[in-house]
């Protein structure tokens, strides 16, 4: 079996959830290097899961609920 860095592993963890997303990956470090709020949630919520063990449908499936809950509680 082929052994992999563990860098290029989570780089495939956060592209894969950033593409179900609907979010491009040069647009989101991008933004993450500008601070942008939303952009350093997801990425610290990406960290977190992935630091988890969580399987990338697992991870979607809890930021999509996080999400949900983040835009329902928010003052517009």
């Amino acid at each position: 079996m082929e052994s992999y860095p563990l860098y290029l592993i989570k780089n495939k963890f956060i592209s894969e959830i950033l593409e179900a997303l609907h979010i491009k990956a040069d647009e989101f470090v991008y933004n993450l290097g500008q601070h942008n709020p939303y952009e350093i949630i997801l990425y610290t919520w990406i960290h977190k899961l992935y630091g988890k063990g969580k399987s990338v449908d697992e991870a979607i499936q809890l930021i999509y609920k996080a999400r949900n809950i983040l835009f329902l509680n928010s003052k517009l």
